[in-house]
């Protein structure tokens, strides 16, 4: 039993036995911990649409349906924090069980003004994140880190190297947790050193295998730029929403289809 459930139990107890009503977690499908990139390597323009790609995730109909078409509560629970070499709250835990709702957490996306840049401190980023379930107002066997960036932890390991230590000990002490846990990653190949490019000095998906994501169901996107971030972000926030398990090649194929779109994109402009 985690921490959090045996401190839930303990506080009926005592209620029980004064007479007094205490507080419950609400039951969520869910449990999302949104962990968004904001070091120094995003531009202004990477931010914002970084930022419109989350929002107008959870104002579309594929995401509020998968909510909403759950077969247990139909609701689950958010918050957003932008990390880089610290830590902020953008939006603190909200309750998603409607379109209402979920438009709602999508303007206070909209609002959040973004934390100073600095360096990739994902290790940090991920120990921060971890923390965010305990006492949150909700509970659900369910708990999920997702995670967004555009290159590999440069404050505790050399941003060179694909190994880092402090990055797994943090995915590792999540996922030894009670419950389904899960951490996911969408990767924004933007930079040339970080990517899914036969140049790139750390391929993206081999450090995501490597350092970040895990779980039963833990997966990650590749995505060609911040452009293309909303159509990548919808896919996993359904995916997440509803467990299910990829199909071999499947997130593959759609980050081939999304580096094709960019391509055509590219082309047309020049």
């Amino acid at each position: 039993m985690s921490f959090k459930k045996i401190i839930g139990a303990s506080a009926l107890a005592i209620g029980a036995l004064f007479g007094s009503s205490v507080a419950q977690a609400v039951a969520v499908d869910l449990e999302l911990v949104l962990l968004a990139d904001v070091s120094g390597s995003l531009d202004q323009t990477d931010f914002d649409q970084q930022r419109q790609g989350y929002s107008n995730a959870f104002r579309s109909a594929a995401v509020q349906n998968a909510i909403l078409g759950s077969s247990g509560t139909g609701k689950i629970a958010v918050t957003l924090v932008y990390w880089s070499d610290g830590q902020s709250i953008a939006v603190d835990w909200q309750l998603i069980d409607s379109a209402a709702s979920a438009s709602a957490f999508a303007d206070a996306i909209d609002a959040a003004p973004r934390s100073s840049g600095g360096s990739t401190g994902m290790a940090n980023a991920l120990n921060f994140g971890a923390g965010l379930f305990d006492d949150n107002g909700f509970e659900s066997n369910r708990l999920t880190i997702d995670v967004s960036g555009d290159g590999s932890d440069s404050v505790s390991c050399n941003f060179a190297v694909l190994n880092c230590v402090p990055v797994q000990n943090a995915r590792n002490a999540f996922l030894s947790g009670a419950g389904i846990r899960n951490i996911n990653a969408i990767w924004i190949d933007d930079r040339d050193f970080f990517g899914d490019d036969a140049s790139d000095t750390i391929n993206a998906l081999s450090y995501g295998t490597t350092n970040v994501i895990g779980g039963s169901t833990g997966f990650q996107i590749m995505t060609q730029d911040f452009e293309d971030f909303q159509s990548a972000v919808v896919t996993k926030l359904e995916r997440e929403i509803t467990n299910e398990t990829p199909e071999p090649g499947s997130l593959a194929l759609f980050g081939a289809a999304l580096a094709a779109l960019a391509y055509r994109r590219r082309r047309a402009s020049t």
